[in-house]
């Protein structure tokens, strides 16, 4: 089932915040990633990841990311059977992220005090 999963953010005085969503649907496959601005700095950096276990997963990572929304569709290259990354070559050879744990948001140079948001659509498992 598809689901919209929300991280709303509000910056420090450092223009630095760490969020996690409010609800989590559990297991899923990461579908897209959509950027509703707010007003955040232009040179606001994100960093999406999952843990767990102690085990984290960077998912996507967006340096300047603008003042316009804007949706990306972060994909992974999988790997063969003996463990070494397939070629990925013109979009083969990737998948959509499985997410297992928690996901986490990490918000550098977003300015003070400044806003905006972060949907995730997944597809549960």
């Amino acid at each position: 089932m598809i689901k919209d999963v929300k991280f709303t953010f509000t910056t420090d005085a450092s223009g630095d915040v760490t969020a996690n969503p409010d609800f989590w649907p559990g297991p899923c496959r990461l579908l897209s990633v959509m950027y509703d601005y707010g007003d955040a700095a232009t040179g606001a950096d994100f960093t999406f990841s999952f843990d767990r276990y102690d085990v984290v997963e960077t998912v996507l990572t967006i340096t300047n990311a603008g003042i316009a929304d804007i949706v990306w569709y972060p994909r992974r290259v999988v790997q063969g059977n003996t463990g070494t990354n397939l070629t990925g070559t013109a979009g083969g050879d990737v998948e959509p992220y499985i997410i297992l744990g928690r996901p986490k948001l990490v918000v550098a140079q977003g300015g003070n005090a400044k806003t905006g948001a972060i949907i995730w659509v997944v597809d549960t498992l």
